[in-house]
């Protein structure tokens, strides 16, 4: 009879341990202690704009992404022309990207941010012609006008 408990108690560990992702979707954002509330309530902000991209990768979602285009946007994507886009044909080449390069899964690894501008890159999981392959997706975004908004996006 402990035999079988310890054969469950082991597979259940076990099935934890080949499921379980070594960090979580939070840990690539840091959270720290600000001086004022404003401060908090801005980088709160730049935190969900980046969660907002990410669901926007995650369900191929290009509409969650592009409502943080303002006007201009560097885009430097894998197989495609790079330089500044407007926000149309920016919308354009990341639907086609999407298309292209159907999402498996889609998770942020680490950021970084200042007072006007802030970092994150993520790991973009795709499945093509039956394998799965991984591409690095970079984003920046400026502070303007109180609020933040993405200044480029590359994935390669």
């Amino acid at each position: 009879m402990k035999n079988r408990h310890f054969l469950g108690v082991f597979f259940v560990l076990l099935l934890f341990v080949l499921t379980h992702h070594p960090y979580s979707q939070d840990n690539w954002w840091k959270d720290k202690k600000y001086k004022t509330e404003s401060a908090r309530v801005k980088y709160s902000k730049c935190k969900k704009v980046f969660v907002d991209i990410g669901n926007g990768f995650v369900y191929s979602n290009v509409y969650s992404i592009n409502q943080f285009f303002n006007g201009e946007v560097y885009l430097n994507i894998t197989d495609q022309d790079k330089g500044y886009y407007s926000n149309d044909q920016a919308k354009f080449i990341l639907e086609s990207f999407i298309n292209d390069y159907p999402v498996d899964s889609f998770k942020w690894r680490n950021s970084s941010r200042s007072d006007i501008y802030a970092f994150a890159t993520g790991k973009y999981r795709y499945k093509k012609n039956g394998s799965v392959n991984t591409l690095e997706i970079s984003i920046s975004l400026n502070y303007i006008d109180d609020s933040w908004l993405i200044d480029q996006i590359i994935i390669n």
